[in-house]
């Protein structure tokens, strides 16, 4: 909801006050009420100046002056008879201050008028003269000379009663003339001006009851003066009062209707107050004579008047004959020009006219009016221009019809505009305003400047004309374009010089065989007065093809060619680019491959080729397996090295009539055509796999690449589905331990669609909080004794449920999340251990898992440092976990990053220790504490020499002196194995499952030993 502005918040509050004041019980009358509304003009004034900043501001400090000096005159009248208790003496303190209003506020209004109007108005300074001074004789009649002849006044009493009317009157002087000055009119403009008349008219009636004595305190006279500074301050917090001191340069002060009526009426006002007296008994000839005065006077202003409208109308036409000179400049073509000219006509015979231009000759021609052209026959004219002879005719009815002349406007003025190849132009003006000599004379002047402006137009065009044949001979010259006019018999009639720069022959050895091989069939391509484009291949004197896009006009029926033109452009750069362009959009740029998008077109095309004929097609889907290993280690350089040779190995297995793609990264894909079966497309398999399996040389390194292959195999169907069939096999190859292929079967689609659904799921788990952290704990197996827990992360799915780690952690990976997640399990894992520390009152260790993406992550150490800090942790109760699969990345990048770790004094341990050798070489580098045996050394059934292993872990960790934890402990003989061990710390279903933080609570709580 808009707030309401200042001005008209402060209308209204006063005008409620003033209400209050006329007719509110206990207020009605009140002297500090009306010393409130007095000052209230005082305040919006200043604070008008501070809110709207006018330019210059001496004129509204002279107002506010002012109404400070009216406000104390009301404060002394109001308050004296309440203090003294007697009425206010005549002349007083009061009148002093009164008086003292009118020329603080004329001041204020002179240098209003001033600030207006920078340049010498004397009109207006003559206009406002003779007002005040009429004006002032009803002063003078009805206050001024009563009082001068009132024998009963003092000398100072009898000045006092004159200064307020004298007052007035010089206050009514700079009125009138703010009110004649060409300043702009806005709404503070009217607010003041009403304020001022809303005091003269009080101060002129309150006179006349005091000199009747008919004054008795009546609140009309104190609303009047209410009103007053009512008007006056909302006049100052109006927003326009910036814009009332703007001055107005370049006015000329006009003698209007209005002006006049009011020179006239101020000037009469002293015969007519005479003429009043004398009707009352005076002199009868004395009437006679200022009657007739008058009289005589009204036709002298009448005459005035016509003078004055005759000269504003001569004005007018001046202007829009200049005007339209500048339009007519202007203009730059010829319907332009006639538009000038019809609007220009139209302003000077009036609305109620009717205006056009006709142009022709003796085989007839065309009228034109507001951008609509028609025909006119030989006898319209012919009738124009005998018109054209004449001063202003009346047109013949047929004629009248043919120009489209409303019915009633036969008498018209036809002007000649000159002649131009013969034809003849015609401005023709219909209405009864073409009677008046006046405005045939601007029409006269009117055509004159439309002819010279046709004239100057048609020069022009002939100018330009000349200048463009010379421009387009010099270009024809210079053209690199092969341009020729061939006759109806395939002669060459004309060949641009260009043909000897472009194809080695001179204009003079020019055939028509040499410019189109398929000679005159082609000729034939475009028919009269159309164009047609040809594309063909133009050969060099040396032998060099050149492809060409040639534009054939026909022109065999202009007199002017007389010939089928040629135009003739070498476009072999052009060709090349774009086929350049085309294989880019439809190749890989690293292999050569075709892209997605050509493998999906020729596999739509292979599929309506199967439908047809009824055979089959097969689509492989291939991914290279670990192929992110190789970027991460030896650089991007040797995994686009090792694409390379990939697609090369493709391409030169595959049949010629096959197709390789590189659909981007390490995915390809292969389209067999013409296969018999799943058997033929599965031995196409085995030959790709084979091939990639040999070993690669990249930068003299051997490297071995293995890839995950699926099979799509069908007669028909969809290419779409056929490609999302291989993709979905390829991912459960992948999947069963890569390094194969499967062929898809309908089931596969389902589970590639559980995985896909659980991708995007699981984007959005940690944002949901739906992962959760469980805790196992880590016994001491002498005593069986909890001496520490293991963090296990777990997905709570809304539909799923409880989702295992060995579904979601592989995604993670391959989506990047696995960073993030690690992030939130280290802050969560290390806030958890220092709750259930507090709750179960012992001091426990808690083991965090580290994959081997957070490793390689170079904010890990900052990672787990914040969530130290954060929890308030102590880092001795911390162990990460990690896997030997961290030492097959960068073992140098693993140590230093080990070390770091290790530096904020937690412990570090190596998990499923004893599954992979290839970092026991690098086992005594690392810093670790712990060594985790992998559970398959303990499971049931195990082979003696996985028992045997089991032994070797615990000697190890003696020997190294560190830690061991044997994981998977499920009964109490695989408890008393380790114990004669030696093993120190063990876990697994036989002491306790994994289990949330209240259950684990809950569990140490007890005391009870967990197994």
């Amino acid at each position: 909801m808009r707030r309401p502005a200042p001005w008209s918040s402060f209308l209204l509050v006063g005008a409620i006050l003033t209400a209050a004041y006329v007719w509110a019980p206990g207020l009605a009358g009140s002297g500090p009420l009306f010393n409130l509304l007095g000052l209230a003009p005082v305040v919006a004034i200043l604070a008008g100046v501070r809110i709207h900043r006018p330019a210059t501001r001496a004129p509204w400090w002279c107002f506010a002056a002012g109404m400070a000096l009216f406000w104390l005159g009301d404060l002394y009248t109001y308050s004296y008879p309440k203090l003294l208790g007697r009425e206010v003496p005549f002349p007083s303190l009061g009148d002093a201050a009164y008086i003292g209003v009118y020329p603080v506020l004329m001041a204020g209004l002179v240098a209003l008028v001033r600030r207006r109007n920078p340049e010498s108005d004397r009109a207006g300074v003559i206009d406002s003269v003779i007002m005040t001074l009429g004006l002032s004789l009803l002063s003078w009649v009805a206050l001024i000379a009563p009082y001068l002849r009132d024998d009963s006044l003092g000398l100072v009493a009898k000045a006092t009663s004159v200064a307020y009317p004298f007052g007035d009157v010089l206050l009514l002087a700079a009125a009138i003339r703010l009110a004649v000055d060409a300043g702009r009119r806005q709404a503070a403009f009217y607010l003041l001006a009403a304020s001022i008349v809303a005091l003269l008219v009080t101060d002129f009636l309150y006179g006349i009851a005091i000199l009747h004595g008919t004054y008795d305190h009546q609140p009309v006279y104190d609303v009047g003066w209410v009103a007053f500074y009512l008007l006056f301050g909302a006049a100052a917090l109006h927003p326009s009062m910036r814009g009332l001191q703007e001055p107005v340069t370049g006015h000329e002060s006009r003698l209007t209707s209005l002006r006049l009526a009011l020179l006239t009426a101020a000037t009469l006002i002293a015969p007519v107050l005479e003429l009043g007296y004398e009707l009352g008994g005076g002199n009868p000839d004395l009437v006679v004579v200022i009657f007739a005065s008058v009289v005589l006077f009204g036709f002298v202003v009448a005459r005035m008047s016509g003078l004055v409208l005759q000269q504003q109308r001569s004005a007018d036409r001046e202007r829009t004959l200049g005007g339209a000179g500048s339009a007519l400049v202007a203009a730059t073509t010829r319907q332009e020009i006639g538009m000038a000219g019809e609007e220009a006509a139209r302003r000077l015979a009036g609305e109620d006219a009717s205006t056009l231009l006709a142009r022709g000759g003796a085989g007839g021609g065309v009228a034109y009016n507001a951008g609509t052209r028609w025909s006119l026959a030989a006898a319209v004219l012919a009738e124009l221009r005998a018109a054209a002879q004449q001063d202003a005719v009346a047109l013949g009815e047929a004629t009248c019809l043919a120009l489209r002349l409303p019915e009633g406007r036969r008498r018209a003025l036809v002007r000649s505009l000159g002649m131009r190849d013969e034809l003849e132009s015609f401005l023709i003006v219909a209405g009864t305003a073409v009677e008046q000599p006046p405005v045939r004379r601007a029409l006269h002047g009117l055509g004159a400047q439309i002819g010279l402006a046709l004239e100057s137009a048609a020069l022009t065009e002939e100018i330009h004309r000349r200048a463009g044949e010379g421009r387009l001979s010099a270009l024809v010259q210079h053209s690199s374009d092969l341009i020729a006019v061939l006759g109806a018999d395939g002669d060459v009639i004309y060949q641009s010089p260009s043909i000897e720069r472009v194809l080695g022959y001179a204009p003079a050895e020019t055939t028509v065989e040499r410019l189109l091989p398929a000679g005159t069939r082609l000729l034939d391509s475009a028919r009269p007065g159309e164009t047609a484009i040809v594309e063909t291949v133009l050969t060099h004197r040396d032998g060099t093809p050149h492809e060409f896009e040639v534009q054939l006009t026909n022109l065999l029926e202009d007199e002017r060619v007389r010939g089928v033109v040629l135009n003739g452009r070498d476009v072999s750069e052009r060709r090349a680019f774009e086929r350049q362009l085309e294989h880019q959009a439809f190749h890989d740029p690293l292999t050569g491959l075709a892209n997605r998008a050509l493998f999906g077109e020729r596999v739509r095309h292979a599929v309506a080729r199967a439908r047809r004929e009824h055979g089959a097609l097969a689509v492989l889907s291939i991914d290279l397996d670990d192929f992110k290993t190789i970027n991460d280690g030896l650089g991007h350089a040797a995994g686009d090295a090792v694409l390379t040779e990939v697609a090369k190995r493709l391409a030169t297995t595959v049949r010629a009539s096959d197709t390789a793609a590189r659909f981007g990264g390490d995915e390809f894909a292969v389209l067999l055509e013409d296969v018999a079966g799943a058997q033929e497309a599965a031995d196409g398999a085995e030959r790709l796999l084979a091939a990639l399996a040999e070993p690669l040389a990249i930068d003299g390194k051997e490297i071995l690449v293995r890839a995950s292959l699926g099979i799509s195999v069908a007669e028909g169907g969809d290419a779409d589905e056929l490609l999302r069939d291989a993709d979905a096999a390829m991912h459960i190859a992948k999947r069963d331990g890569r390094g194969g292929y499967r062929l898809f079967e309908p089931d596969m689609h389902e589970g590639v669609l559980a995985r896909l659904e659980l991708r995007s799921d699981l984007q959005q788990a940690v944002a949901a909080e739906q992962l959760e952290l469980y805790y196992q704990p880590v016994v001491r197996l002498a005593d069986g004794e909890v001496s520490g827990l293991e963090a296990l992360l777990r997905w709570n799915h809304p539909r799923r449920g409880m989702v295992g780690p060995d579904l979601f952690i592989p995604l993670a990976e391959e989506m990047g999340l696995i960073v993030e997640i690690g992030r939130w399990v280290l802050r969560e894992g290390c806030r958890r251990a220092v709750q259930i520390q507090a709750e179960a009152g012992a001091p426990l260790t808690m083991a965090i898992n580290l994959s081997v993406k957070q490793l390689q992550d170079a904010g890990i150490v900052q990672d787990v440092q914040a969530a130290l800090k954060d929890s308030g942790l102590d880092p001795a109760r911390l162990t990460l976990e990690i896997t030997e699969s961290v030492m097959m990345t960068d073992p140098d990048m693993v140590v230093e990053r080990l070390y770091e770790l290790k530096a904020l004094g937690l412990r570090l341990a190596m998990d499923d220790f004893g599954t992979g050798y290839s970092s026991l070489s690098y086992l005594s580098r690392l810093p670790v504490d712990i060594l985790k045996m992998d559970r398959s050394f303990l499971r049931a059934g195990a082979s003696p020499q996985a028992s045997g292993l089991a032994t070797a872990v615990v000697a190890l960790g003696s020997t190294l002196d560190l830690t061991v934890v044997a994981e998977g402990v499920e009964h109490a003989g695989q408890w008393e194995r380790l114990r004669e061990l030696g093993c120190d710390l063990g876990q697994g279903f036989f002491f306790a499952r994994p289990m949330d933080a209240a259950s684990t609570i809950a569990l140490l709580r007890g005391g009870v030993p967990a197994r």
